[in-house]
């Protein structure tokens, strides 16, 4: 039974973290055993892993009712259980928003909170943390018939009066009614399902999450805007037999259109159940033409090209996995996905390496490698000058001598670096006075108290989300202009010491930039999502507010999220600024003492042999050394290479 190209890959991406933490982990060996640590690069260490364990990848699959986005999950990564693990068939499926994920501090279980949680202006997330208030149902069994049973769950409903139906914040014309009983609607029976699962691939920090249906996005604003936000790839399906409705068409407009315009997050739209379209008679080629005259309606209608849009049948992918059938494989388009999917992840891990603590860190790496190199080549030279002069007693004398002036020059550079430590942690306070949000807290303040007034949907919450983040980029504006200072005065501080180092290769070093934009980018993509729900919201109303109240507390809370990660980066930037220069100082410094004590030794030698003999037991340390710093450095940290590691070298 095949894997899966997905699989695979994400596999793939779970080893690279993995290494890259080792890897971590014995350069921090490396600098202890060489007395080059210290604690401000023990602090930068610590917090690239924490950056590592914290990383999530969330591929979020969502759509109109009966799209086949459940059966699609079942299908990308399920499907080795031989059978459908969550329920996908008619008639039943997923009724609310559904996360699988893998948390081993809690035993595997599925978390179901109730319907009735909605009366609350708490947002899901509150309830994330008090356990007594979900229904637990313990999956005590991997055995895949027990499992089904169990995930069945989520599909459940509960048959309510219309009044109930409304005060639950829920549109009745949206909902089905009970013949039998009129006057009475059936609507899901929980809010929220968190699958606590086993699995290997959510065992590494991946977390899938299937969205129910535009309804969704309007009974539950705070669970579409913290997915949605959280989110590094979302699958948009459409289906062949619907094609782009208008259910279709608003949640496309108003809630993932966005991600179109955000560089590190991949949206993929889906054309599903194209078995419906396959016609035997017909013969093949027919079907290829009238799967991609559809796939041209469908971009038409989503104004995207084409090519973009991925015709799949997540019903003969399944077939064909679990029943080993290459055809029904071939004919699905799978492979396809998986390849979008995958790329959406080398993605994510382009853009966390690219993330100023962890490109940092690795270039720490590099830099540290770098110096023993350079200090190796140079004992190379000296050996062999000393092996070709009979008066070898004059050369020693020579690069002893040029050894002590190198060490003068370090050891002044390091007193200078630490006087510019000083003048930066006065413009790492202006930095952080100017990242404190006085205007937004204050606009907080405000508009708290009467929040059910203020914030109506359609133009009144328009209006209030507009002067929410107006408020928000007031108060960043200041903190541009200081960026801008800080920055000046990194780059100037590296061109001192690169001009004034004619011995090493200073020069070459980059001044960290702190960049403002990222976090701006990351609020201008929240607002856009707020505002799509917006547009929505006004439909999904409960007469006492809480519907807007607990988009209000998600949006502060998503928001509050990108501040505080801003505030944290402020806080570190003087610690970070200088750090790469004064490592590389240090190192040069402790690798030049080391070889102080090797001349001195062979001054007091004075045989040419003995001497030549004794720098090369010296030089072979220092190989070994170097082949140390090799199984940290690895042989690739791109975002598409492979790490590997030769030799096993103590530490």
């Amino acid at each position: 039974m095949s894997r899966g190209q997905l699989v695979c890959q994400i596999e793939n991406y779970i080893q690279w973290k993995l290494d890259l933490k080792n890897q971590l982990a014995r350069y921090n060996a490396w600098l202890k055993n060489n007395k080059l640590d210290n604690q401000e690069l023990e602090q930068r260490i610590s917090r690239t892993t924490r950056l590592l364990n914290e990383d999530r990848i969330g591929l979020v699959f969502t759509g109109e009712n009966s799209r086949g986005k459940t059966e699609l999950v079942n299908a990308l990564f399920f499907a080795t259980y031989g059978q459908r693990l969550l329920p996908s068939e008619v008639g039943r499926t997923t009724m609310c928003p559904t996360e699988l994920t893998f948390d081993p501090a809690l035993e595997p279980a599925i978390r179901l909170l109730p319907i009735e949680t909605r009366k609350s202006d708490q947002p899901i997330e509150y309830y994330q943390a008090v356990l007594s208030h979900w229904t637990t149902i313990t999956l005590r069994s991997n055995n895949t018939e027990d499992l089904t049973k169990a995930f069945n769950e989520v599909s459940r409903t509960k048959q309510v009066s219309v009044e109930e139906a409304i005060a639950l914040g829920f549109s009745p014309g949206a909902l089905e009614t009970n013949e039998a009983k009129p006057g009475t609607v059936f609507i899901p029976s929980w809010r929220y399902a968190v699958i606590n699962f086993d699995h290997p691939l959510l065992r590494h920090g991946i977390r899938i999450f299937d969205m129910p249906s535009l309804d969704a996005y309007g009974n539950e604003p705070e669970v579409a805007l913290n997915i949605l936000n959280t989110a590094q790839a979302i699958c948009f399906v459409v289906s062949a037999d619907n094609g782009v409705g208008l259910g279709d068409l608003t949640l496309w407009r108003q809630h993932i259109r966005t991600f179109l315009d955000e560089t590190d997050k991949s949206l993929i739209p889906v054309l599903n159940k194209i078995d419906l379209l396959w016609d035997e008679l017909e013969g093949e080629r027919f079907t290829n033409l009238t799967i991609d005259h559809r796939c041209r309606t469908v971009a038409k209608k989503l104004s995207l090209e084409a090519a973009r849009i991925l015709p799949v049948s997540a019903k003969h992918a399944i077939l064909g996995k679990t029943k080993s059938n290459t055809r029904f494989l071939e004919r699905s388009r799978i492979q396809s996905l998986e390849e979008e999917i995958s790329n959406a992840i080398s993605q994510h891990k382009e853009s966390l390496l690219n993330q100023n603590v962890l490109r940092g860190t690795l270039d720490l790496m590099h830099n540290s490698r770098n110096s023993m190199v350079e200090r190796h080549n140079e004992l190379r030279e000296q050996q062999q000058k000393i092996s070709n002069d009979h008066n070898n007693q004059a050369i020693i004398d020579s690069f002893n001598q040029q050894t002590r002036q190198e060490h003068d020059l370090f050891h002044k550079r390091l007193l200078t670096l630490r006087s510019n430590r000083r003048m930066l942690a006065r413009q790492s306070e202006l930095l952080q006075a100017a990242a404190e949000t006085k205007q937004f807290e204050q606009f907080l303040f405000k508009i708290k108290p009467d929040l059910a007034n203020n914030w109506q949907p359609g133009a009144s919450l328009a209006q209030g989300i507009s002067e929410f983040f107006r408020m928000i980029y007031l108060d960043l504006s200041s903190l541009q202009m200081e960026v801008g200072m800080a920055n000046k005065l990194a780059a100037s501080l590296y061109r001192k010491h690169g001009n004034h180092d004619n011995n090493t290769n200073t020069e070459a070093f980059k001044p960290p930039q702190f960049d403002l934009n990222r976090f701006i980018r990351q609020l201008r993509a929240l607002q856009s999502r707020a505002e799509g729900i917006n547009l929505q919201l006004k439909d999904y109303i409960t007469k006492d507010g809480l519907t807007v109240q607990r988009f209000f507390n998600a949006l502060l809370l998503n928001t509050k999220k990108v501040l505080n990660a801003l505030q944290k980066e402020v806080l570190y930037w003087d610690e970070d600024v200088l750090l790469p220069l004064t490592q590389h100082t240090l190192e040069q410094k402790q690798l030049i003492e080391q070889q102080m004590v090797q001349l001195k030794n062979l001054m007091i030698d004075t045989g040419q042999q003995w001497r030549a003999e004794k720098l090369g037991l010296f030089i072979n340390d220092r190989e070994k050394q170097l082949a140390v710093a090799d199984t940290f450095m690895g042989s690739d940290l791109s975002p598409t290479g492979n790490t590997d590691f030769n030799g096993n070298m103590p530490f």
